[in-house]
């Protein structure tokens, strides 16, 4: 196997037992029952709550049972993402892992790796005999990835810990003490199908692009799909009509490909090839493999009215995307953004929808208000979904004093502590549960919730340790 060579081969087995198990958000009970069998197969104590999250509770070692009791947190569900043309099956095909030198990736999809490997050290934790440690606990959610339904309705009831260790930050070395809220928008624009007015209908094509986390990598300067296809359709002067507009996977990625069917009777190859080669020079530097094309399909018989697609083009458009302002109070992190996530049409609408977060919860109220203005101005009714919190650092905590001690005796210098843009479930949690106090930590994950997802190996095993020095710390 891929792990046999490596210094931590237990954990990297969990994980590859665990990539096996498909996992997609809202079909996690395939996972759920093996968490469940696996404690029993241990003796461990595990439990469901009502909504379908598991908490493990795990005894002290003997002596230690006076020890604050520590939670390791993270979600079972992840992100399913394939390269076009792949036959993956999320519903029942394993992920294939991939070894790479010190990264491991999957074959043509997301690897799981977000939050999957969460799962894996708390597993290889809870089983590791030279391990002397306090009351440990696992917690881990469902539907993390679609809306944190698990963290919403956790049963608090059921958790004992005071301390929460999340382990579903992708940078080594460092601590995350707060993350942004979030909320979604989803705007609808009707449509009017006519008999189509054109001699030609042409698929419109974007490609290639890098996509990514639209918290975590929402400041990386990356293309958008959509924006694209709507640059190049809003600079295009002749009438045209659109049939179709495909574009976007989950409201928390920054969507790497999209597809217009759109009927003319202009030359829209001459428009094309200008924006491509605008595009491609603008993001060289970022998101350098954008390809932009057209080929010509048969003519479609209805389509969108003239007026009414170009308004709905023009409104992408212009629609704010990316960061919308830096923090003031932690230098070099996002503080507001908005990723506009996905784009489809269907016989009666046209829908968009709009990720919006921030670290502070008024900022990201006001740039939803702003959009909601925006979009209604170009005929769009637009639906705010409930959001989630953001979770507001404390720099005071001893939690974050004992987790900084530790990691400068495990590393041998001082951790980054910090707040990120992407959503964490510690803010909820925090809120759901009086007096836990959270700290975010993990490996490093490149490119979650796309294809070119990947893990070092050797951060991993670094992670691994500096946790096991925190369990004995306590």
């Amino acid at each position: 196997m891929w792990y046999d060579d490596l210094k931590e081969q237990k954990l990297c087995a969990i994980f590859n037992e665990l990539s096996r198990i498909p996992r997609e958000s809202g079909n996690e009970e395939g996972i759920r029952n093996f968490l469940l069998s696996w404690c029993k197969e241990h003796g461990l104590e595990a439990e469901r709550d009502e909504i379908g999250n598991v908490i493990i509770h795990v005894p002290a070692t003997k002596g230690h049972e006076s020890a604050p009791s520590l939670a390791f947190q993270g979600h079972m569900d992840m992100v399913c993402v394939k390269r076009p043309g792949s036959k993956h099956d999320f519903g029942k095909d394993p992920i294939e892992i991939i070894r790479e030198g010190n990264i491991i990736r999957a074959k043509d999809t997301t690897l799981g790796g977000d939050n999957g490997i969460a799962i894996a050290m708390m597993l290889d934790i809870f089983t590791d005999e030279s391990l002397e440690h306090g009351p440990l606990e696992g917690i881990i959610t469902i539907e993390e990835e679609t809306g944190l339904k698990g963290a919403f309705n956790i049963d608090k009831e059921k958790v004992r810990s005071r301390l929460l260790l999340n382990l579903d930050s992708e940078e080594e070395g460092i601590i995350y003490i707060g993350c942004a809220g979030g909320l979604d928008m989803t705007s609808t624009h009707p449509v009017t199908y006519v008999d189509n007015p054109f001699g030609h209908t042409y698929e419109l094509s974007v490609s290639g692009l890098l996509g990514g986390h639209s918290g975590g990598d929402i400041h990386k300067e990356r293309g958008n799909a959509i924006k694209i296809a709507s640059r190049v359709l809003s600079s295009f002067d002749d009438d045209y009509a659109i049939s179709s507009f495909s574009a976007g996977t989950k409201r928390n990625v920054i969507p790497s490909s999209a597809t217009v069917k759109v009927s003319t009777d202009g030359d829209l190859s001459k428009c094309v090839d200008k924006v491509y080669g605008e595009v491609g020079n603008e993001l060289k530097h970022s998101d350098g493999n954008v390809v932009i094309s057209i080929r010509e399909i048969q003519n479609a018989d209805k389509v969108v009215n003239c007026g009414e697609s170009r308004e709905i083009i023009e409104l992408v458009y212009v629609s704010p995307y990316a960061v919308n302002h830096m923090s003031s109070a932690i230098k070099g992190i996002v503080e507001t953004s908005n990723n506009i996530a996905i784009a489809t049409l269907d016989e009666e609408k046209f829908t968009l929808i709009n990720s919006i977060r921030s670290n502070i919860g008024s900022a990201k109220e006001d740039l939803a208000r702003k959009l909601g203005m925006l979009y209604a101005k170009y005929g769009f009714a637009s639906v705010f979904g409930d959001g989630y919190p953001e979770w507001e650092p404390n720099l005071d905590s001893k939690f974050l004093r004992i987790v900084k001690e530790v990691f400068k005796k495990t590393y041998g210098k001082d951790p980054v502590v910090t707040a990120i843009h992407a959503g964490l479930e510690c803010g909820i949690l925090n809120k759901r549960i009086e007096g836990m106090d959270s700290i975010s930590i993990g490996p490093n994950l490149f490119d979650v919730h796309s294809v070119d997802e990947h893990i070092e190996i050797d951060s991993l095993e670094r992670t691994i340790a500096f946790v096991r020095n925190i369990v004995k710390s306590l």
